[in-house]
């Protein structure tokens, strides 16, 4: 089974695109392209570099290589909506099918994030509205000073999850601490991110997920990794990752395939096996680049 290059041209455009928009990682990350779609391994280039003494020799810059990794769904679809003039039934398959790619890809970047996120910044629970965005400010200026210590002084980026983000948007007397809170922590875009969960701690009682609004004064849940912000060399504009240039920031994303269609061909129920597709790995290369805020 085989499909036209205009078709998969059409389709591959429509992968592109879902996945520009649905990826956090991809708005917020810049990503390089290998030039090798077979390529299974790229330098880890890490390239934090401790104080030296003196005039005493530095050490070289480096680490272990990293694998690429292979991310897909699989799906089918009917000859009739493969094969059709109009190319909108496989369109409306491949769209939902990439939206499900992206957050796997996602996932993937955060797990990353937050195992080698460095010096937690932890954020104290008091009593007092006003006394806990006081704690949240204070706590994101600490986690600023520390980006800044390794030369990120750019505006940074934040990732947070919903709960994280209501607590940003809290509302006193009809108005929003959230762009005062940006400010002070020199912070020019945020993303809500589904997969930042809070898995490290105890499960309350009754099996509730920590991230899922535990009151972390109750102590029946921890709050790990609910905010990350991450350093930038360069000024980003939020979701303009993709134009910024990799090798100078704490993480970047190597890709030897692109997000794209792959089709596999008929399977013994008379469908044609299809997926979309994409080889890559998030390289973390300084890890003092990314803090994370308990």
């Amino acid at each position: 089974m085989y499909l036209s290059a205009e078709r998969i041209a059409v389709v591959d455009k429509a992968v592109q695109d879902t996945f520009d928009q649905s990826s956090i990682a991809w708005q917020a990350i810049p990503h390089w392209d290998t030039g090798d779609p077979g390529r299974l391994r790229v330098r880890s280039d890490y390239a934090h570099a401790e104080p030296t003494k003196g005039n005493d020799l530095s050490a070289p810059l480096g680490g272990a290589s990293l694998e690429l990794e292979p991310h897909y769904v699989r799906f089918a679809v009917t000859v009739a909506q493969a094969i059709a003039p109009a190319p909108d039934a496989l369109l409306a398959a491949v769209i939902a099918r990439t939206v499900e790619l992206a957050a796997k890809v996602d996932s993937k970047v955060i797990d990353v994030l937050r195992a080698g996120a460095k010096d937690p910044v932890n954020v104290q629970a008091p009593t007092g509205t006003t006394a806990q965005i006081q704690m949240l400010l204070n706590a994101l200026i600490d986690a600023r000073a520390q980006l800044e210590k390794s030369g990120y002084r750019a505006p940074s980026c934040l990732l947070t999850d919903t709960e994280g983000l209501k607590a940003l948007n809290y509302l006193q007397s009809g108005l929003s601490d959230f762009q005062p809170l940006l400010d002070a922590a020199n912070i020019n875009s945020v993303y809500r991110v589904d997969q930042l969960r809070s898995d490290e701690g105890p499960t309350p009682a009754g099996g509730t997920d920590p991230a899922e609004g535990t009151d972390p004064a109750s102590g029946n849940g921890q709050f790990k990794g609910r905010l990350l912000l991450l350093g930038r060399r360069q000024r980003i504009a939020h979701g303009g990752a993709a134009a910024a240039s990799p090798g100078e920031e704490p993480v970047d994303l190597a890709v030897s395939v692109p997000p794209s269609l792959e089709i596999v061909g008929e399977t013994d129920t008379n469908t044609i096996e299809m997926a979309v597709r994409i080889r890559f790995t998030p390289r973390l290369t300084d890890d003092f680049g990314v803090v994370n805020v308990v």
